[in-house]
C-alpha cells in the first residue's frame, strides 16, 4: 500500500480540476462541453440521436 503525502495529493486534485476545466467541442452542433459521450457527440446531440434510432426500430418491430 502506498503512502501518499498531502503534496502529492495536492497534486492528484489539482490536474483533476485541469481535467473537468478542459473543454471539449461536440461533432454534431460543435457547442464546447466538459463532457462527451459516444462518437464525441454531447448529452444533447446523444439523445437525438438515440430518437432516431427508436424510430427506425419501433419502425421495423412492426
Amino acid at each position: 500500500m502506498q503512502l501518499l503525502t498531502v503534496t502529492d495529493l495536492n497534486e492528484q486534485d489539482a490536474e483533476i480540476n485541469r481535467a473537468h476545466e478542459k473543454k471539449l467541442s461536440c461533432k454534431g452542433c460543435g457547442k464546447l462541453t466538459p463532457h462527451l459521450f459516444q462518437y464525441d457527440l454531447c448529452r444533447d446531440c446523444l439523445n437525438q440521436a438515440f430518437r432516431r434510432l427508436i424510430k427506425v426500430i419501433d419502425s421495423v418491430r412492426k
